[in-house]
Protein backbone atom coordinates (compact mmCIF):
# COMPACT_ATOMS: atom_id res chain seq x y z
CA UNK A 1 0.00 0.00 0.00
CA UNK A 2 1.46 3.35 -1.22
CA UNK A 3 2.35 5.74 1.70
CA UNK A 4 -0.26 8.23 2.89
CA UNK A 5 0.38 11.72 4.09
CA UNK A 6 -1.71 14.10 6.11
CA UNK A 7 -2.35 17.96 5.27
CA UNK A 8 0.47 18.64 8.31
CA UNK A 9 3.02 15.83 7.31
CA UNK A 10 2.53 17.07 3.54
CA UNK A 11 2.65 20.70 4.06
CA UNK A 12 6.19 20.16 5.97
CA UNK A 13 7.55 18.08 3.24
CA UNK A 14 6.92 20.99 1.13
CA UNK A 15 7.29 23.46 3.20
CA UNK A 16 3.76 25.51 2.94
CA UNK A 17 1.48 26.42 5.07
CA UNK A 18 -1.79 23.71 5.43
CA UNK A 19 -3.49 26.53 3.63
CA UNK A 20 -2.02 27.23 0.79
CA UNK A 21 -2.43 23.21 0.19
CA UNK A 22 -6.44 23.59 0.48
CA UNK A 23 -6.28 26.54 -1.52
CA UNK A 24 -4.18 25.43 -4.47
CA UNK A 25 -6.53 22.07 -4.11
CA UNK A 26 -9.70 24.44 -4.44
CA UNK A 27 -8.21 26.95 -6.83
CA UNK A 28 -6.70 24.15 -9.23
CA UNK A 29 -8.72 21.67 -9.23
CA UNK A 30 -7.30 18.80 -7.79
CA UNK A 31 -8.35 15.46 -7.08
CA UNK A 32 -7.12 15.03 -3.74
CA UNK A 33 -7.77 11.64 -1.62
CA UNK A 34 -9.74 11.33 1.38
CA UNK A 35 -10.06 8.83 3.88
CA UNK A 36 -13.40 7.69 5.44
CA UNK A 37 -13.92 10.48 7.68
CA UNK A 38 -13.75 13.28 4.79
CA UNK A 39 -9.82 14.04 6.25
CA UNK A 40 -7.75 14.57 3.30
CA UNK A 41 -4.79 12.23 2.31
CA UNK A 42 -1.82 13.03 0.26
CA UNK A 43 0.28 10.53 -1.95
CA UNK A 44 3.67 10.49 -2.83
CA UNK A 45 2.68 11.35 -6.41
CA UNK A 46 0.49 14.47 -5.24
CA UNK A 47 3.35 15.66 -3.12
CA UNK A 48 5.57 15.59 -5.96
CA UNK A 49 2.38 17.13 -8.20
CA UNK A 50 2.61 20.12 -5.57
CA UNK A 51 6.27 20.33 -5.37
CA UNK A 52 5.89 21.14 -9.08
CA UNK A 53 2.96 23.65 -8.38
CA UNK A 54 5.18 25.22 -5.92
CA UNK A 55 8.23 25.40 -8.55
CA UNK A 56 6.02 27.14 -11.14
CA UNK A 57 4.75 29.60 -8.48
CA UNK A 58 8.25 30.37 -7.71
CA UNK A 59 9.01 31.32 -10.96
CA UNK A 60 6.32 33.76 -11.34
CA UNK A 61 3.52 31.77 -12.86
CA UNK A 62 0.32 32.29 -11.97
CA UNK A 63 -2.67 29.97 -10.56
CA UNK A 64 -4.67 30.50 -13.10
CA UNK A 65 -1.35 29.75 -16.25
CA UNK A 66 -0.94 26.54 -13.54
CA UNK A 67 -4.30 25.65 -13.85
CA UNK A 68 -4.28 24.74 -17.58
CA UNK A 69 -0.40 23.22 -16.69
CA UNK A 70 -1.47 20.87 -14.20
CA UNK A 71 -2.54 17.62 -16.48
CA UNK A 72 0.77 18.05 -18.44
CA UNK A 73 2.38 18.46 -14.92
CA UNK A 74 0.78 15.15 -13.72
CA UNK A 75 1.95 13.10 -17.30
CA UNK A 76 5.62 14.22 -16.42
CA UNK A 77 8.24 11.64 -14.72
CA UNK A 78 7.33 12.93 -11.02
CA UNK A 79 10.48 15.38 -9.65
CA UNK A 80 12.55 15.25 -12.80
CA UNK A 81 14.03 18.92 -12.92
CA UNK A 82 14.24 18.30 -16.65
CA UNK A 83 10.85 17.54 -16.97
CA UNK A 84 9.97 20.90 -15.63
CA UNK A 85 11.84 23.03 -17.07
CA UNK A 86 10.96 21.49 -20.25
CA UNK A 87 7.52 22.55 -19.12
CA UNK A 88 8.38 25.83 -18.67
CA UNK A 89 10.01 25.83 -22.05
CA UNK A 90 7.46 25.10 -23.74
CA UNK A 91 5.43 27.38 -22.29
CA UNK A 92 7.95 30.47 -22.80
CA UNK A 93 6.46 31.66 -26.01
CA UNK A 94 3.27 32.26 -24.68
CA UNK A 95 4.53 33.70 -21.78
CA UNK A 96 6.23 35.96 -24.39
CA UNK A 97 3.25 36.80 -26.34
CA UNK A 98 1.22 37.21 -22.73
CA UNK A 99 4.24 39.82 -21.70
CA UNK A 100 3.69 41.55 -25.56
CA UNK A 101 -0.17 41.77 -24.94
CA UNK A 102 0.78 43.30 -21.70
CA UNK A 103 3.24 45.72 -23.34
CA UNK A 104 0.56 47.24 -25.66
CA UNK A 105 -2.11 47.09 -23.70
CA UNK A 106 0.14 49.60 -21.37
CA UNK A 107 1.44 51.61 -24.16
CA UNK A 108 -2.64 51.95 -25.50
CA UNK A 109 -4.18 52.93 -21.65
CA UNK A 110 -0.84 55.18 -21.65
CA UNK A 111 -1.94 56.80 -25.21
CA UNK A 112 -5.56 56.64 -24.24
CA UNK A 113 -4.43 58.67 -21.06
CA UNK A 114 -2.13 61.34 -22.94
CA UNK A 115 -5.67 62.12 -25.28
CA UNK A 116 -8.10 62.54 -22.89
CA UNK A 117 -5.66 65.28 -21.04
CA UNK A 118 -5.29 66.56 -24.37
CA UNK A 119 -9.46 66.49 -24.60
CA UNK A 120 -9.51 68.04 -21.39
CA UNK A 121 -7.07 71.06 -21.58
CA UNK A 122 -8.96 71.76 -24.80
CA UNK A 123 -12.30 71.90 -22.89
CA UNK A 124 -10.69 73.87 -20.24
CA UNK A 125 -9.41 76.12 -23.24
CA UNK A 126 -12.52 76.73 -25.22
CA UNK A 127 -14.60 76.86 -21.45
CA UNK A 128 -11.96 79.80 -21.11
CA UNK A 129 -12.67 81.36 -24.42
CA UNK A 130 -16.39 81.51 -24.64
CA UNK A 131 -16.29 82.71 -20.55
CA UNK A 132 -14.19 85.57 -21.49
CA UNK A 133 -16.31 85.91 -24.59
CA UNK A 134 -19.46 86.47 -22.70
CA UNK A 135 -17.69 88.37 -19.93
CA UNK A 136 -16.73 90.65 -23.37
CA UNK A 137 -20.35 90.75 -24.55
CA UNK A 138 -21.35 91.70 -20.85
CA UNK A 139 -19.43 94.37 -20.55
CA UNK A 140 -20.05 95.74 -24.19
CA UNK A 141 -23.89 95.68 -22.98
CA UNK A 142 -23.43 97.68 -20.32
CA UNK A 143 -21.29 100.24 -21.75
CA UNK A 144 -23.72 100.46 -24.67
CA UNK A 145 -26.87 100.19 -21.49
CA UNK A 146 -24.91 102.92 -20.17
CA UNK A 147 -24.49 105.04 -23.20
CA UNK A 148 -28.38 104.88 -23.90
CA UNK A 149 -29.08 106.15 -20.99
CA UNK A 150 -26.87 109.00 -20.87
CA UNK A 151 -28.55 110.23 -24.60
CA UNK A 152 -32.24 109.67 -23.20
CA UNK A 153 -31.14 111.97 -20.23
CA UNK A 154 -29.90 114.41 -22.91
CA UNK A 155 -33.64 114.36 -24.76
CA UNK A 156 -35.54 114.72 -21.49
Amino acid sequence: MEQRYTVTQTAEILGVRASVLRYWEEELELRICRNEQGHRYYTGNDITLLANIKELKKRGLALRAIKELVPRISRTAPGTTASKVKLLEDEQPEREKILEFQKIMERLIAQELHMKKEGEDQCRDLDETIRNRQLARKEAAAALEKRSRRIRRKHL
